[in-house]
C-alpha cells in the first residue's frame, strides 16, 4: 500500500506545531519546516527549519501547508508559493480533505460524540427516521435525535460489551437497539478485539489486539429492506474503519439519506490522505456536500436539501 507523500510546513510556531501533530496522527511525514526566521532556528519538532528560498529550491515537488496565524500574511505567503508552482494549502483541513462544499447552520448533537447535525432539516417535521451505527456506551446522540427531534431511531452495535450494557437500559420512546454491525456483506465477520473499551475493528489498528472474534454485520440495504424503509433522514456511521467497506456499497445500491454523520478512521492506513479525499470525492459524486468538518467527524447533506448552495472551487 502506498504511503502518504511528505509535506513541508511553513511556520515554525504554535500553529505549525499543531499541524505537525495532526499530520503525525495521520501518518504524514513532515520533511522540514519553513520559516522567515529559518536561518535562526536549527530544529523544530525534530525537523530541520529552512528559509523560504531554500525550502522552495530543495522541496519544490512536495506540498506546503502554510501555518501562520495572521490571515493576510498567510494568504500572501500562499500566493507567493503558488506563483513558484508549489502545491500549497492554508490549513490542515484544506490539505487533508478540502474545505466545506456548502454552508449550513449546524449544532453538536449528544454530549460526547463530536458529530454536528443540521437541525433546520429536522425541526418541526414529522415521521423522521435515523439509523445510527456504532453507539458504544454513550448513546446521547441517539437519545437527542429521539427526544428533541422526535425521530424514530434505529441504533446498532454488535460489540459484546455494548450488548450487555444495553440489556439494562431503559430506552426512550422512538429508540430501538439491535446487536448488528454495518459492512458490505451479510455475514458473521471477524473483528480484532480492542485493547481497551469497545472499539472492535475489521482492521488491525493501534487500539486493537491481534486476537479476533466474530460478530454479525449486514449491508444497509439488507437492514432497510428488513425494517421496511426506503429513505433515511439521517445516517450515522462510527464503525472503526468499516466505513471504507460499507460506504461504497451503500452508494452503489442507491440507498438514500438526507444527512450523513460519519467518523473516518483514516489513521489506520499509510495512505490516510488518499483515503480521506476518496471518501469526500465519492460522496460528492453522489450529490452529498460536506457542511461540517471536524477532521475525524464530518457531516454531509444531500444537495437537494440545501437551497441555493454554492460549492467552493
Amino acid at each position: 500500500m502506498e504511503k502518504n507523500k511528505p509535506v513541508i510546513i511553513y511556520g515554525a510556531g504554535f500553529r505549525g506545531g499543531r499541524n505537525f501533530l495532526a499530520l503525525a496522527e495521520e501518518n504524514v511525514h513532515v520533511q522540514a519546516f519553513c520559516d522567515r526566521d529559518g536561518d535562526q532556528i536549527p530544529l523544530y519538532f525534530g525537523c530541520e527549519v529552512l528559509n523560504c528560498k531554500e525550502a522552495v529550491k530543495n522541496y519544490s515537488g512536495l506540498p506546503f501547508i502554510v501555518s501562520i496565524d495572521e490571515e493576510s500574511a498567510r494568504e500572501q505567503v500562499a500566493g507567493y508559493l503558488r506563483e513558484q508552482g508549489i502545491e500549497t494549502y492554508t490549513c490542515f483541513e484544506e490539505f487533508f480533505q478540502g474545505l466545506n462544499d456548502a454552508e449550513a447552520v449546524t449544532r453538536r448533537c449528544g454530549t460526547k460524540a463530536g458529530f454536528q447535525i443540521v437541525p433546520g432539516l429536522l425541526e418541526g417535521k414529522k415521521n423522521l427516521l435515523a439509523y445510527s451505527f456504532g453507539i458504544g456506551f454513550d448513546f446521547s446522540f441517539e437519545k437527542e435525535l429521539a427526544e428533541r427531534y422526535g425521530m424514530e431511531v434505529y441504533a446498532f452495535d454488535p460489540s459484546p460489551e455494548v450488548v450487555r450494557d444495553m440489556e439494562g437500559q431503559a430506552l426512550p420512546n422512538h429508540l430501538k437497539y439491535y446487536a448488528y454491525g454495518l459492512s458490505n456483506e451479510d455475514k458473521l465477520k471477524r473483528f480484532y478485539l480492542p485493547s481497551a473499551g469497545q472499539d472492535y475493528s475489521e482492521y488491525f489498528a493501534p487500539w486493537t489486539k491481534s486476537e479476533r472474534t466474530e460478530m454479525q454485520v449486514y449491508r444497509l440495504s439488507t437492514l432497510m429492506k428488513r425494517f421496511g424503509h426506503t429513505y433515511l433522514d439521517l445516517l450515522k456511521m462510527d464503525i472503526e474503519g468499516s466505513e471504507f467497506l460499507a460506504l461504497p456499497d451503500i452508494l452503489k445500491e442507491g440507498m438514500l439519506f438526507g444527512q450523513l454523520c460519519i467518523e473516518t478512521h483514516t489513521r489506520i492506513f499509510p495512505n490516510s490522505v488518499e483515503r480521506m479525499r476518496w471518501v469526500k470525492n465519492l460522496l460528492n459524486q453522489h450529490g452529498y456536500l460536506m457542511v461540517s468538518n471536524g477532521r475525524q467527524e464530518q457531516t454531509y447533506v444531500h444537495a437537494s436539501l440545501i437551497e441555493g448552495y454554492a460549492r467552493r472551487d
